[in-house]
């Protein structure tokens, strides 16, 4: 049996998806997601009313504040950069209306693959905004203040913990064979309920960054799947562990 994170929104959708893979795996999400409102509202007006060359969308939660704003702006849509493909998916379907809007996803599903798009490196890429959640893709904001660009960051909605993790089935910790991390907060609220148990098991996780953490922490056998897609990590797993 593997374990995997999820945050609640996405567990059941993913639970389901490994069970038709025919994997047996066990779903647990120990953070809900929460809309910051205030941020939300910010966001959609600072796009509408500001020139902007790219805006970076990480993730599903961030996406309907990016249609919000583009829908309300007169001046020609900016490019939008989606960090996966479900996030492009979710963009595509809400700015299907504005048929001039490019949207663009990294080869890397990560901050490092952002920021090695040559989008972001041209010379005429000077205001860029980030709509993410709030504590994450830092790296982002990082290295784009060093290429000298101006940007601005709105986090519009925040990974709140749950009082007790929600798992999809019961298990018991002797039935795992393996660890899916799909973000690094979740993976290091797992460490801190189980400790050293989970330390031999082989994990998986969606980035160099997360697999550098869990290293830190003391776990032997860390993997690296560079998409964070349900289908992604089902193929890697099929590939790559007994399944």
């Amino acid at each position: 049996m593997l374990l995997f994170t999820r945050p609640l929104p996405k567990l059941k959708a993913s639970a389901l998806a490994f069970e038709n893979a025919g994997i047996d795996a066990v779903g647990v999400a120990t953070s809900d997601i929460v809309p910051v409102l205030s941020e939300q509202y910010a966001a959609a007006e600072f796009l509408s009313h500001n020139t902007i060359n790219v805006i970076i969308v990480t993730s599903v939660y961030a996406v309907d504040t990016v249609v919000s704003g583009l829908k309300k702006t007169a001046a020609a849509p900016p490019l939008v950069v989606a960090v996966g493909d479900a996030t492009a998916h979710k963009l595509r379907a809400g700015l299907s209306e504005l048929s001039s809007v490019n949207i663009a996803i990294p080869k890397v599903h990560t901050s490092e693959g952002i920021l090695a798009m040559h989008q972001l490196n041209e010379a005429n890429c000077q205001q860029v905004v980030i709509i993410k959640g709030e504590g994450g893709r830092d790296a982002i904001a990082n290295g784009l203040d060093e290429k000298g660009m101006s940007v601005n960051s709105f986090c519009v909605y925040k990974r709140e913990p749950l009082t007790r993790p929600i798992y999809t089935k019961r298990w018991k910790l002797g039935e795992v064979s393996g660890i899916i991390a799909t973000s690094e907060a979740m993976a290091l609220q797992l460490i801190e309920q189980f400790g050293n148990a989970l330390l031999a098991y082989p994990w998986l996780t969606v980035s160099s960054r997360i697999a550098k953490t869990l290293t830190n922490k003391g776990i032997e056998e860390v993997a690296v799947c560079q998409r964070a897609t349900d289908q992604a990590l089902i193929a890697w797993v099929k590939e790559n562990w007994e399944y």
